[in-house]
């Protein structure tokens, strides 16, 4: 697993980070001559984008996604009181500079989004494109706010399946599939080592405080981003409706943004995992589109990609996916395992 050291104002942090090519799932290093698009990914879930990952139409670009401070496999000094969006950009700039990335395309979720807007407003010349699911780039509500009241309550005295029943609400809707049911497997015994009863301080400060204390970014701010933007939607979603949404679009239109936006129907918020049949062709001809606008810019070229391994295949399969079986959404496939120590 490749690793790489950053310094910033907030500490020491060893990031883990993985990039895939058309031709390895697993790279050392970009192609230098192809397009790269950078994943952010969503709050406890550090391989959620595995359904992009294992895409031929977005695996003839560099992929490069990254696990955040306190999340997967990234090790961290402890973060400050105060660790939000402009923090938490800092250090993504950070790797983005040590990993010598070129300007990139940036998909973004959930959690993600804030990061990635923040950076798009800080260093716009970065960002190419800005693609973004599920936003939470506005203040918190308060009822969403109530609810993650209640789960850092729960988590902090140990009732874990409850706090894991309830995020099944805000990450898919309540609804899963055999290979939801393998990320869950997967992400939680790592999360909980992450967020153990030694480090509740930092389970607090990015579970809670990270998302209820955000702010949404100023106008002369929004009016720096120099990027189209795209903004997805999941009709589906229990935590946010389309008008959260919509008053983001607004907010970007009023300081003159390129933004667009769509909504994919029967989506939960976190909807790239299961629906990347929808979402991938999006990111494609988004990035096509604007890539070639740009000067200076790697050339897109036709790879002949027609089969491609996503670089956590192995370890969904270790925790239950079974490709084979049809990845239909059912209730009854829902069992959430948590360690209770």
């Amino acid at each position: 697993m490749p690793f790489i050291k950053v310094s910033t104002s907030t500490g020491n942090t060893r990031f883990h980070y993985t990039i895939s090519t058309p031709a390895c799932a697993d790279a050392e290093a970009i192609n230098p001559g192809l397009p790269v698009i950078l994943f952010f990914h969503a709050f406890a879930f550090h391989t959620i984008f595995h359904s992009q990952f294992s895409d031929p139409i977005l695996r003839k670009f560099n992929l490069v996604t990254f696990d955040m401070r306190w999340h997967g496999y990234t090790e961290s000094d402890t973060i400050p009181e105060r660790y939000g969006q402009a923090e938490a950009a800092e250090d993504i700039i950070a790797f983005i500079t040590a990993l010598q990335l070129p300007p990139c395309h940036f998909v973004a979720l959930d959690m993600g989004s804030t990061i990635a807007l923040q950076i798009a407003v800080m260093l716009p010349e970065q960002v190419l494109s800005l693609f973004i699911m599920s936003h939470i780039c506005l203040e918190e509500i308060p009822e969403v706010q109530e609810g993650r009241t209640e789960l850092y309550d729960l988590y902090i005295t140990g009732a874990y399946l409850d706090v894991a029943l309830g995020y099944s609400q805000y990450t898919f809707s309540n609804k899963t599939s055999n290979i939801v049911q393998a990320l869950w497997d997967l992400s939680f015994p790592i999360n909980v080592k992450n967020w153990s009863p030694e480090h509740l301080r930092e389970y607090r400060l990015i579970s809670y405080d990270f998302f209820c204390t955000r702010k949404p970014q100023p106008r002369e701010a929004l009016s720096r981003i120099t990027c189209p933007v795209k903004l997805v939607h999941g009709g589906n979603s229990v935590v946010y409706d389309q008008s959260y949404t919509e008053r983001f679009m607004k907010s970007l239109q009023d300081e003159g943004v390129n933004v667009s936006m769509e909504i994919i129907p029967n989506a939960p918020h976190y909807l790239c995992f299961d629906h990347g049949n929808v979402v991938n062709p999006m990111i494609h001809d988004f990035v096509v589109e604007h890539h070639l606008k740009k000067e200076n810019t790697a050339p897109i070229a036709s790879l002949p990609v027609d089969v491609v391994v996503s670089p956590w295949d192995k370890i969904l399969r270790e925790h239950g996916w079974v490709p084979e079986r049809k990845n239909e959404l059912d209730d009854e496939d829902l069992f959430i395992s948590y360690p209770t120590k």
